[in-house]
């Protein structure tokens, strides 16, 4: 019989937030809405009893530390460049042993319903 561990799927679904990212001149004088999806699964024993917050990741955390960095003025030239930006965000909580991220900028291609990338991060132990 395999060993399986018992995970937790933590999902942030389509955050939308405003970035000043891309490569090209007009991209750095106006923010551009970004649409961001996060799987991030972290190892748990067993039932999910726990009514205690730090026996948990934090989505809102983690989500407060995105929109932190949408609020600057800081320029991102790719949208690969963000979705690394926001692995690193949420992979600073040392639980998180794998994550999904998807980054799309929407409004770029009227013919598309948006163009991005997908990166996946597992952690090494």
């Amino acid at each position: 019989m395999a060993n399986l561990k018992n995970m937790i799927e933590l999902r942030i679904r389509e955050l939308t937030l405003d970035f000043f990212i891309g490569i090209r001149p007009h991209e750095r004088e106006k923010k551009q809405r970004v649409i961001i999806n996060l799987w991030m699964y972290i190892p748990h024993p067993g039932r999910l009893d726990s009514e205690r917050m730090e026996d948990y990741v934090s989505y809102s955390d983690i989500i407060g530390k995105i929109k932190q960095k949408a609020d600057s003025d800081q320029h991102i030239e790719l949208v690969e460049n963000l979705a690394e930006q926001i692995a690193d965000i949420a992979l600073a909580d040392e639980r998180i042993e794998r994550m999904i991220i998807e980054v799309d900028k929407p409004d770029i291609i009227p013919q598309a319903a948006g163009v991005g990338v997908k990166i996946e991060r597992v952690r090494d132990r």
